[in-house]
């Protein structure tokens, strides 16, 4: 027989219990081996995981699309991701955590993995910049904290945001006094500070420094020139420019030309409403490649094997924007003499990519002016008393509800909305949604905020017929 091993307490003083020190020792002895093969949870303070809102599960305008729903769970923070990464700058733990925002929420919201093959941000350009490049370090980490104010709703900038990008101006502007000042990282570093400013909503600054990326690129030998060499650094500039041109209805500085090829990509379909509307040509060509653009993304989006590299989806977005933009400038006053129904086709073809755009800053609209325009038309319509054709009908009803789920704050045409379905004799949102489909229409994107808006106006509908009747019943009595 194994001799065992006893633990002799000293009971102490008569009458006395065991001391703290004595009943700790009793407790580990009758515990001994209990425990043996088991995880230990960790005592660390849990880290907080900042939400980052995507354009496919939260609304950009709650107030008409539909109300903000719950965040999904972030990824779970593991420090050992970026702990053997050494960066050209000090990160603390709160700066770790926006980078690892940077690393792996953000990109997702610039390439939806509904639509996009997996984006390897760790292996792409930007990822070598940010471990090379202290400017552009400083203005990733800049934008990662914006983001982060604006999600959690803080009134102001924070403390972390101001230091990063006073760093980053500091930082590009002894680049670009150096003799790098249009290389790869010091283009990369510009592009950011200018993105800074966009979500910001400072769209004069960021035109100043779109400007200046044009001088870079043109001492560079060129926007082509830069395609070649850097496709994924040259698309950057592209897109901001796109955006920006968007958002202030400035022309663009650069055109669609620089991505014709890429718009070969899709063919027309030949089942769709639009083909019998008279919109002008350019216009009908850009909807044609809009529409085929959504489709393929519906059909891609369960299938893996088929989903876009997402290089080639910028592209197509830029390119997109671009046309939508050339076909229709903002800037410009709508001629009185021109077809109402090709304005609202080609606005609304706008409205529908800003629903593929990141909402920068907070909730208030980034496109007044688009917002603007489409209203102005939409109310030019409502107020002409002429017989519509079925066709044009359905371009108005997709007109009103696309513009209603992105730029639009309007609750104005929930009554033009049942009154085009009624002439349509659509009287559910299956029907509507069919008729929808007929023009560009991304499931993943519209389906939720456009069944919304639907509901929300049949809501509304209800209550403005119970009030008649009360208001007709009261009237008996008098």
């Amino acid at each position: 027989m194994s001799s065992t091993s006893l633990q002799f307490i000293s009971q102490g003083t008569a009458g006395k219990r065991p001391g703290g020190s004595d009943r700790r020792l009793i407790r580990a002895h009758v515990m001994k081996g209990k425990n043996a093969g088991r995880p230990r949870p960790s005592t660390k303070k849990a880290t907080a995981i900042v939400q980052i809102k995507h354009p496919f599960t939260a609304t950009r305008i709650p107030t008409t699309a539909y109300p903000q729903p719950a965040p999904k769970a972030g990824r779970p923070l593991l420090w050992n991701d970026l702990c053997l990464t050494t960066f050209p700058g000090q990160l603390d733990s709160e700066s770790t955590k926006l980078m690892h925002r940077w690393f792996f929420d953000i990109s997702d919201e610039l390439f939806p993995p509904q639509f996009c093959s997996k984006f390897d941000i760790v292996k792409s350009i930007w990822a070598n910049c940010v471990l090379i490049d202290e400017a552009y370090f400083h203005c990733t980490l800049a934008i990662s904290a914006s983001y982060v104010d604006f999600y959690e709703r803080r009134p102001r900038m924070s403390s972390k945001a101001l230091y990063h990008i006073s760093q980053a101006y500091s930082l590009v502007n002894k680049k670009l006094s150096g003799p790098d000042f249009v290389s790869d990282n010091a283009i990369a570093a510009v592009v950011s500070l200018a993105i800074y400013q966009q979500i910001h909503h400072l769209y004069s600054t960021g035109l100043i420094h779109l400007d200046g990326l044009r001088r870079m690129i043109e001492l560079r030998g060129g926007m082509a020139k830069l395609i070649k060499q850097n496709r994924a650094l040259a698309v950057k500039p592209l897109r901001l420019d796109a955006e920006l041109a968007l958002q202030t209805g400035c022309p663009p500085i650069f055109c669609s030309d620089f991505l014709e090829t890429i718009s070969h990509a899709f063919g027309h379909p030949s089942d769709l409403e639009v083909k019998s509307l008279s919109v002008a040509t350019e216009a009908y060509h850009v909807m044609m490649t809009m529409m085929s653009f959504a489709r393929s993304l519906n059909s891609n989006e369960g299938n893996k094997a088929m989903r876009l590299d997402p290089l080639t989806y910028t592209e197509i977005l830029v390119w997109l924007l671009y046309r939508s933009i050339e076909i229709s400038p903002l800037g410009q006053q709508c001629s009185a003499s021109g077809d109402v129904y090709n304005q609202l086709a080609c606005f609304s073809m706008l409205a529908f990519m800003t629903t593929l755009l990141p909402e920068y800053g907070r909730y208030d609209s980034s496109y007044p002016l688009l917002s603007q325009k489409l209203e102005n038309i939409i109310q030019n319509i409502n107020t002409t008393p002429t017989y519509i054709q079925h066709s044009k009908l359905t371009l108005l009803l997709w007109g009103i509800l696309i513009s209603g789920i992105s730029v639009s704050k309007s609750k104005d045409y929930r009554w033009l909305i049942m009154d085009v379905c009624e002439q349509l004799e659509l009287h559910d949102w299956l029907a509507v949604r069919h008729q929808l489909c007929q023009f560009p229409w991304i499931n993943a994107v519209h389906d939720i905020p456009g069944q919304y808006l639907w509901n929300e106006t049949q809501q509304w509908s209800s209550k403005s017929v119970l009030y008649s009747l009360k208001v007709d019943s009261s009237k008996c009595y008098l």
